[in-house]
Parts: structure tokens; sequence; C-alpha cells
């Protein structure tokens, strides 16, 4: 595998975006009132059902007084969280400005009460920042709520009896660290390219006739893809990295129709092979990061525990119809000790369309004494070129004939004998696709096979495979 330089670099610039830590929590209402809430990960496990935070400012509540003090006035502040959290607290991590805090009752509960006693005037929006470590023991969400009462017996009962100050906000919640913000492209296989639909649709810069760009593939952190969705915090209080969650042996599945990167003897295990399908810049030049496993349906990427910011590209070898397909990818993540990685995706990252009309009958059949054969209708205005392709059962072979490439007259009908499109070796039967160059909307197909001696006829509309 080669990891792009380039790629790397983006990764790299997305994930200094993550390093910020999360300001303290502020239930103080402001105008509009948005409390932001602490985020930790949820990929950090618990241990003995448990998660608890180390002394970080990260964790504080902050919340304004709420209440003009006098000198020497007392009041009796009630701290209650939702029941999953409990706030280690003692009174020397409650400080107020002005203020001695008496002893915390309740302290390793989700409530806790104490004594503001003022030393001098107290305005409403000075300060109370309540630090200590926190225990969550579940990963539901967490609001607080802050009140002022005039009597301890107040404060202790909670409710409105003697409140004098309440706020409230969302404290804290559990979020995923990473995910896939993709860009989603696509690129068009050329019904005009020989054979049709082996090469695509030039879009400059991105798409060549040999080379579709699919679309751009971006994992990282949640931070490095939003601004206001914050990347998560370890209990530590630091910002999560992807290394602390995932090791090296972590990798992505993009999924989709791969068919076309096969050699010629239907592996897809050489170098070849390999460098049809690839990760890279957004003109799609290789060396890119190429996959580590490729296989009809799927490419596996050993990208790691890095970040990923990069455009799918494909390659089908030159000859080979590309099929319509869309593409999405996965992580298979391996976790580090102390974490369980959470799943990202399967997260869409583009397609591949057609520029042309595809029509299939599943089975012709070239019996003797019977009259076989394919009607194409146009409906248009422009005359539509044709190309027919076979597939055959093991044992049989078909060789294309004179009738197999050709042109549907514009506003008409065209009626094929199939042993003029084909000639059947083994088995009289087979499947027959015909590429027409025009918009489906206009085209039609039909096939049909008649008994003359009784004139029993069957008709099989032709529709696109896939959909029948």
């Amino acid at each position: 595998m080669t990891l792009n330089k380039k790629i790397l670099a983006a990764a790299i610039v997305g994930g200094l975006f993550a390093t910020a830590a999360q300001a303290q929590v502020n239930l103080t209402p402001t105008s509009p009132f948005v409390t932001v809430p602490v985020s930790l990960t949820t990929e950090q496990n618990f241990t003995a059902g448990v998660l608890t935070t180390s002394p970080n400012a990260a964790f504080n509540i902050l919340v304004n007084s709420g209440y003009a003090f006098s000198n020497t006035e007392v009041r009796y502040a009630r701290v209650e969280c939702s029941s999953n959290v409990e706030l280690n607290v003692v009174g020397a991590d409650i400080t107020l400005a002005g203020a001695t805090i008496g002893n915390v009752n309740g302290g390793g509960t989700n409530v806790i009460r104490f004594s503001i006693t003022a030393t001098g005037p107290i305005a409403t929006n000075a300060q109370l920042a309540i630090a200590g470590t926190r225990t969550f023991t579940s990963r539901d969400a967490v609001s607080c709520s802050y009140s002022l009462y005039d009597l301890p017996s107040q404060a202790a009962a909670g409710g409105t009896a003697g409140r004098i100050v309440s706020n409230a906000g969302d404290y804290a919640n559990f979020i995923n660290s990473y995910r896939y913000a993709n860009l989603v492209g696509g690129a068009t296989a050329s019904v005009s390219s020989s054979p049709s639909f082996s090469r695509f649709v030039p879009a400059p810069p991105a798409t060549t006739a040999s080379t579709g760009q699919i679309g751009q593939i971006r994992f990282n952190l949640n931070g490095a893809h939003s601004s206001t969705i914050p990347t998560p915090l370890l209990a530590s209080g630091t910002a999560v990295a992807l290394t602390d969650i995932l090791t090296a042996a972590t990798s992505h599945l993009v999924e989709g129709d791969f068919s076309a990167a096969a050699d010629a003897n239907g592996t897809f295990t050489s170098a070849g092979a390999l460098a049809r399908v690839f990760i890279s810049d957004a003109v799609c030049t290789l060396p890119g990061t190429l996959p580590a496993v490729l296989t009809a349906t799927s490419a596996r990427f050993d990208t790691g525990n890095a970040a990923v910011s990069g455009f799918l590209c494909y390659a089908p070898r030159i000859g080979v119809a590309i099929p319509i397909s869309s593409y999405t990818i996965r992580l298979i993540p391996v976790s580090q000790a102390n974490f369980t990685a959470s799943a990202a995706g399967p997260s869409a990252v583009g397609s591949i369309g057609r520029d042309g009309t595809t029509l299939q009958a599943p089975l012709v059949q070239v019996p003797a004494g019977y009259i076989s054969r394919i009607a194409l209708t146009n409906t248009s205005g422009v005359a539509r070129p044709y190309t027919f392709t076979a597939l055959a059962e093991a044992g049989t072979t078909i060789a294309l004939g004179t009738g197999a490439t050709g042109t549907v007259p514009a506003n008409g009908t065209i009626v094929l004998s199939v042993a003029d499109i084909a000639t059947f070796t083994g088995q009289p039967r087979g499947t027959l696709n015909v590429s027409i160059a025009g918009p489906r909307n206009v085209l039609q197909g039909l096939y049909q096979i008649v008994n003359p001696g009784t004139g029993a006829i069957s008709n099989h509309v032709m529709v696109g495979p896939g959909t029948n």
C-alpha cells in the first residue's frame, strides 16, 4: 500500500482543528439562551460500570450567582443534575469571588447543597464555578440546574418554596468521535466509446476517458468536519484523537461494482488490477493509496488510524464495459485497549452512470424451425447507434455477427433476426445486451419468438439489466 503524501497532509490539517479543549459549561441564561454541553467520547469504556473524569476545567459548571448579596448575607444553593452523574465536589472545589462556601452536602451524588456567605457585596453576575470530578453511570445526556434559596431546609427540599434564583441547561452528553463527511460525486460511462461504456465521458480535470473520479472520501474527527459539532473529550478532559481509539490495523471498505478492474483472467490480485482502484488527489493521479484487497464488489484500504481525505478513483481495464453502480464506504475498526470503536458508515461516496441506454433480453433462443428476433424502437428525431454484446452459459460460445451493430432510425423501428446478431455454438441460447446512444425515455426493445407452424408468438419487453 502506498499512502499519498497529499492525502496525509490534508488529514493532518484536519486533525489540527480538532485539538482545542471545550470551554466550561455555563448554565446562566443569555439571549438567546444556548447552553453548550461538554461532550465526551462514546467510545471510551466504562470501568466497572462507571466513567470518572479527572479534575479538569472542561467539566466545571459555571453559573451566575443571580442574586445581589450584601456583606455577610447568607443564602443556600442547590445544584441538581440528571441521576446518571455524580458530582464529586467538596467546598474547596466551589469558588465565588467575595464569598465563603460552606460544607457541601450530597457530594458524590447528583444533588449537592451548600451555603454562600458574602464577605462583601456580590453582584448578580458574579460567576460561581463548581469544579471537582464527575462520575457517569451511563451515556445518557445530562442536564443540571442551579437554584438559590432563603433557607437551608428549602434548598434541601428543592421545589419553588423560598427559591429566589433558578437556572438550568444541558451539561454533558456522549457523542461519536469520528464520522464520514464525504463529498458525493460521480462519473459517466460513455456509450460512444468502443466497446460501448468501456470509457468515461471526460469531465476535466477530475475525470478522463480512462479514469473516473467517483467522489471524495472524508474521514476524521467530528471537530475537523464541523464547527458546530465538537470533537469530544476523554475522561482526562483532553480532546480525543483517532489514535486513542483505533489501532493501526483499522481499515476502510469501499463497496460497489469493481468487476471492470479485474485482469483478463478474472483475478484482482496483480499490481495492475490493484492500481485500477485507488484514493488520490482531485485529479486522480498515481501513485495514490492502493487497496490492500480488491474484489469484484469491494476494495479494502488499510489506512490504519489516520484521517483520510482523498478522491476515490476508478480506472477500468481497457475494453471492458463499466457497470452502473453506487459506491459506499464503511469503517472496519480495530479498537485500542480501554475503547470500543463505534461503527461509521456505510456512507455514500458516489456512483457511475451511463449516457446511453442498455437493454437486456435475459434469454434468447434460436431453435430450428422458429423465428427469433429483436425489435428496437426510437421515438426521437435523431438516429441512434446501437451495439450488441452477448453472455453465454458454460459450454456455449457466441460469435457476434453483422447485425450486432447498426442504427435505430429516427422516429422508427428496426427488426433484427437473432441469427444475424449472434451465432451460438453449443446450446442455441444466451443473453443479449444492447447499448444504444440515446436516453432511455425514447428507446424501447422487444424480444420475440414465433412458431410459424402454429402461429404462437411469445413477446418479452427488454429492460435495463438489474431492473427486470
